[in-house]
């Protein structure tokens, strides 16, 4: 069966995909800072960061479960999500598969492989139902 999303969540999505082939055009500095994070998928299909925010704008220094994720760049130390950029300090140390409680919900820890190769897919997902 093929899920739906919302024209809205499509367009956010899209949105925030720009803004990484646009980066360079955004102040990352003043980016909220990510310390503690985790990657994490739950049984909707969601994938977002959970962790400790500093300077988030919204929520200030709180542990926080992000918006979706978008992208993640491990080099660079940045991450992208449908609301924002993050830059990211210490990733917490639990292990790939392992289930953590994030929020409300329950995620399974994804591997930097796995969790590349969803991005992707979900990139290109999300770029064939703009079009």
């Amino acid at each position: 069966m093929a899920r739906r999303y919302t024209a809205e969540l499509v367009s956010l999505y899209n949105q925030a995909l720009d803004a990484v082939e646009q980066r360079e055009k955004f102040d990352l500095a003043a980016a909220p800072v990510l310390t503690g994070y985790v990657p994490v998928k739950v049984a909707t299909g969601r994938i977002f960061m959970f962790g400790n925010a500093t300077d988030h704008p919204v929520l200030g220094d709180t542990l926080i479960s992000t918006s979706d994720l978008v992208w993640l760049e491990h080099d660079a130390k940045i991450a992208r999500t449908v609301s924002r950029f993050y830059k990211l300090e210490v990733k917490a140390d639990f292990p790939t598969g392992s289930l953590v409680s994030a929020g409300h919900l329950w995620g399974r820890v994804l591997g930097d492989e796995e969790l590349e190769y969803m991005l992707r897919d979900k990139a290109a997902l999300f770029r064939k139902l703009m079009n």
